[in-house]
């Protein structure tokens, strides 16, 4: 049974209550100035906890997962203006950057299995086929910064998957989580913006995704136990 330290607790409710709040900032008054304090509490919360009770023993990791954070703060402020689209193209390439630096911070030293990362590419290509089918006839500028995101993505959401045979079953569920969790949040937020701008709910919707996901990621790695495979591990999986 998964089981939570009291500070993690808390950290896990004060950002729920720290994301409702920007949810409902962002309905209300976006683009104000206290879009950018509650937009900025989050990400603030993010690197303060795991700053403090991240558990890793590689600098090289910590500075990773450190850079990602903070790419993902300057994209959520360039974001915040989002109709300049200046402004979006840069967002796009923070959060291309961000999910890079998770995807270095994912990396392990293992043999690499075509076996295990297989359905996961195969569902993110169809999935990244179809929104891009559906919303290239209007992406003009932003067509190559969406390819970019999209293939960053990608990635991400396969090296989350190889983490399976390095760590403990917990932290691999909880990014797992939230990596589906941020699929779901960068898909709706594609059609909204070049598709269809009238999803209903498309407003909380892409937001609660989005700080779901990144709660998930970061408790995952917090909470991360590193361990070798056993050679019953490497048969079964090249078998």
């Amino acid at each position: 049974m998964l089981k939570f330290s009291k500070e993690t607790v808390v950290f896990s409710l004060l950002f729920i209550i720290a994301l409702i709040i920007d949810i409902i900032i962002k309905i209300n008054w976006d683009a104000s100035v206290f879009r950018y304090i509650s937009k900025s509490s989050l990400s603030i919360l993010l690197i303060g906890y795991y700053s403090f009770f991240h558990k890793e023993t590689s600098r090289v990791k910590q500075f990773f997962m450190t850079v990602a954070l903070l790419f993902f703060f300057i994209g959520d402020i360039f974001f915040i203006l989002y109709q300049i689209e200046l402004y979006y193209i840069f967002a796009i390439f923070s959060f291309g950057l961000a999910k890079l630096f998770y995807v270095f911070r994912f990396s392990n030293q293992g043999d690499f299995r075509v076996k295990q990362i297989t359905p996961a590419l195969v569902f993110c290509f169809l999935l990244m086929m179809l929104v891009m089918y559906l919303i290239n006839d209007n992406l003009d500028n932003f067509f190559f910064p969406t390819l970019f995101y999209f293939f960053i993505s990608t990635l991400f959401v396969v090296f989350a998957f190889l983490r399976r045979d390095y760590v403990d079953t917990h932290s691999y569920a909880l990014v797992i989580v939230g990596v589906f969790l941020g699929l779901a949040s960068d898909t709706l937020a594609a059609l909204v913006s070049f598709y269809d701008s009238d999803i209903p709910f498309q407003n909380i919707a892409v937001m609660l995704f989005y700080g779901l996901s990144q709660l998930f990621i970061v408790l995952g790695i917090v909470k991360e136990t590193n361990f070798e495979p056993t050679a019953e591990d490497v048969i079964n999986d090249k078998s």
